[in-house]
């Protein structure tokens, strides 16, 4: 605005609670002056967040707006929604303007909201605006002309309405200058590894397979069922047990995924010949997988997901961003950005890479598309190479194919399938969708999981296929931006292999061939049979020999008798969490858990859980001696008992690496601003060895045995229906930053399977507020 329009008076209505309170009492003398007018108001523009327009809802709304502008309007596609609600219920604003890059991203009601919340006299209710185009909105609609006639009348109603300014327009009429894009989609194979992974799942849901054809299937099952075999597609290391222990890097960690594969000689080019990438991955879980590879190969790298804070978020993006020009003379330059496609997909501008690498893609092709924004944009130079890895021949390659789908409805409606918008709320799969990929499983033929010949790579072809792939962006191509596909498999010897994709080839069966699904579940039992492998079951592990298994029980059984009757004669008790009996279904993941972050003191945490059972998590030494300061200052004032337990544990040799010590507290917390009815623990954690021989006696959190304790906290978190607070473990002591991404990743997987929250407090002293 300073630089568009610097007359106007801005007001930055952001910040910490107290500044905000001082902007409002500012604007409230203000405007109650005795000569009272719009201009007495200090800013003629207030630029917020929705999160602080929730938050302050009751003062911002007593202002006499006279327009609203609402950026990234996808947000209110459900009128549902209390922003939604709140801004159309308590705001009075008469006119609007509505900015979004996705007036529809999967259905016609949230075209409706968008109109409705900007004109709701003129549109009228859901169920009307549906009648009406009920045709245009359904892709299988079997009446052609009557859809098209009612897309005719649709666009011309939405024309008086809307104004569309897309890329693709602006570069025509040229008012927009980008570099070429080429966008190529590369066909992995399954490796042998994956195969049996990938196998080993279907077989575990033979079951939900056969229940399929019969019609009648459950939806959250398929939806797990998919999951699964993406995980597949991208690492077999995505599932516990299958990774080979103990954990060494190595060539191991490329070679079992084809979709790394390919992507190592990718790199490999790219790297040698100055690109920098943008490597875009849907789960964490993988982005961590590729950061073990980084590692590997000693490329720079900065990460990018929804764990990291606004400050280290800000840093990375400077960090890679900072002389981009001058990356080949600068070692120190990070080669590879790493971002999950939720977090990074949105506002971000990273014109410092010319190469983005999609290595898993959204069931909504637009997302990908705003996350290949963040490079083809204002600002680019260089010639953009969009690279998609995609599983042939699997549940990756269907979702693709009718992925691409997705983009009809909006290009019918709005009439150009190129959008370029900043949506962040996607749409993940629908039943048909779930129930459309199901049937095409029999894309896999069972007979090749024996193949050994069809697992063999070539050195060779592979580095062919790369140098391939990099010729196109030194190649001179149309003026529009191109579409490839390209086939690794016998690269060397074919040359129809690199083909040339348009939207005309965008298609896929609608009919779902039933008796091909059938005739493949049959002849998947078969080979199941025949093939049936114990190793790659997902979950097992391999046990003891049974003789060495039942010694060694009955042994600790022994000690473990001997040790409690010694502690009930000396009147100890121990407050040790014991492992959980019965760990949750590790294929199914709790939408109801999550990691947050927030600024505070863990110790206190009712400001954040005001009326739930929490437990105050926090790691201890072997030495038994309460330390002083920090967190040790902060439990022995939340209660002395937090201190006497951890010594007296000590007293009688009950504290092991890998314990976990839950005391109840019991005091009236009411005095400390904490409500006396909601039940709390503190949650000692045994992470970290003392020897008084060393030269640092106290030894570095130990990562397994932090599992251990989050295992057990988590389990009884949920048993309690209690949230954990925490404060970042490593950040006083200045731990490597690759350590702090295994453990949020750890903290990320137990709020998932046992569904609860965990909060992870950053402690903001006096002289930081």
């Amino acid at each position: 605005m300073a630089n568009f329009a610097p007359k106007l008076r801005v007001l930055s209505y952001t910040g910490e609670k107290e500044h905000r309170r001082n902007l409002r009492r500012k604007i409230y003398e203000c405007m109650n002056r005795e000569v009272s007018d719009a201009k007495s108001i200090p800013f003629d523009v207030l630029l917020t967040t929705y999160d602080i327009v929730l938050l302050d809802e009751d003062f911002l709304s007593q202002v006499p707006w006279c327009y609203a502008i609402i950026d990234e309007a996808q947000r209110l596609k459900n009128p549902s929604s209390v922003l939604y609600n709140v801004l159309k219920e308590r705001f009075v604003m008469p006119r609007k303007l509505l900015m979004t890059g996705t007036p529809i991203q999967n259905n016609l009601s949230e075209l409706w909201a968008l109109f409705h919340f900007c004109m709701p006299s003129v549109f009228g209710t859901l169920e009307q605006f549906l009648s009406a185009f009920k045709e245009a909105g359904d892709p299988s609609c079997p009446d052609a002309d009557k859809a098209k006639e009612q897309f005719k009348i649709l666009k011309y109603v939405i024309g008086a309405f809307m104004l569309r300014r897309t890329k693709s327009q602006l570069i025509e009429l040229g008012t927009l200058v980008l570099p070429p894009l080429t966008e190529i989609t590369v066909m992995a194979p399954l490796v042998a590894l994956q195969k049996k992974v990938y196998m080993s799942i279907l077989r575990k849901e033979l079951t939900q397979l056969l229940a399929l054809a019969s019609g009648a299937p459950n939806t959250r099952s398929l939806q797990n069922i998919v999951i699964q075999l993406r995980k597949a597609c991208s690492h077999p290391y995505l599932f516990a047990g299958i990774e080979p222990e103990p954990y060494e890097e190595g060539e191991h960690l490329v070679q079992a995924s084809g979709k790394l594969l390919i992507l190592d000689h990718l790199l490999q080019k790219l790297h040698a010949c100055g690109h920098r990438v943008l490597l875009f991955s849907q789960m964490t879980q993988t982005l961590d997988i590729l950061q073990d590879y980084l590692e590997l190969r000693k490329y720079s790298y900065e990460r990018l997901d929804g764990s990291i804070r606004a400050e280290e978020r800000f840093a990375a993006i400077r960090s890679f961003s900072h002389n981009r020009s001058k990356f080949e003379a600068e070692q120190n330059a990070a080669f590879v950005f790493l971002i999950s496609t939720r977090a990074g997909g949105v506002g971000l501008n990273l014109v410092a890479a010319d190469t983005v690498i999609f290595y898993e893609q959204d069931w909504n092709p637009q997302v990908d598309k705003q996350a290949l924004q963040r490079a083809h944009r204002i600002g680019q130079t260089n010639h953009v190479l969009s690279i998609n890895l995609v599983t042939e021949q699997s549940v990756e390659e269907v979702i693709m194919r009718r992925a691409q789908r997705k983009l009809q409805l909006s290009h019918n409606i709005v009439g150009d399938d190129v959008l370029d918008q900043e949506g962040k709320e996607m749409a993940g799969a629908e039943a048909g969708d779930l129930r459309s990929v199901m049937l095409r499983l029999h894309m896999l033929d069972p007979a090749e999981v024996t193949n050994e010949e069809s697992d063999k790579f070539d050195r060779n072809e592979l580095t062919a296929m790369a140098e391939t792939i990099m010729a196109f962006r030194n190649e001179e191509r149309s003026a529009r931006d191109d579409k490839f596909e390209v086939k690794p498999a016998n690269f060397l010897n074919e040359f129809n292999v690199v083909t040339k994709r348009g939207p005309e080839s965008i298609r896929l069966d609608h009919i779902l061939d039933e008796t091909s699904y059938l005739e493949w579940v049959e002849k998947f039992k078969e080979a199941s049979q025949i093939n049936h492998n114990p190793i790659f079951e997902l979950g097992n592990r391999r046990s003891l020999p049974e003789e060495k298994h039942l010694k060694a029980e009955a042994a600790k059984k022994k000690a473990e008798e001997e040790k409690l009757s010694k502690w009930e004669t000396l009147g100890y008790h121990s407050l040790s969490v014991k492992d959980p009996v019965s760990a949750p279904d590790t294929d199914i993941s709790s939408d109801s858990g999550a990691v947050h972050f927030v600024y505070g003191d863990c110790t206190r945490p009712s400001k954040v859980s005001p009326s739930e059972p929490t437990i105050i998590f926090s790691c201890v030494d072997t030495s038994g001696n309460w330390g002083h300061g920090g967190m040790f200052d902060a439990l022995a004032r939340l209660s002395t008992s937090v201190p006497a337990a951890y010594e007296r544990a000590s007293e009688f040799v009950d504290l092991h690496l890998g314990d976990l010590h839950l005391i109840e507290i019991t005091e009236d917390l009411a005095k400390g601003g904490d409500s006396p009815h909601a039940p709390q623990w503190v949650a000692l954690a045994v992470v970290q060895s003392y020897n008084p021989r060393r030269k640092v006696p106290r030894g570095s959190v130990s990562i397994p045995d932090l599992e251990r304790c989050l295992s057990k906290a988590s389990y009884s978190a949920a048993q309690k229906s209690a949230s954990i607070h925490m404060p970042r473990i490593g950040y006083q002591d200045g731990s490597d930053r690759s350590e702090w991404y295994t453990i949020e990743r750890l903290l990320r997987k137990y709020a998932a399977l046992h569904g609860i929250n965990i909060f992870v407090y950053y402690f903001r002293r006096a002289s930081q507020s």
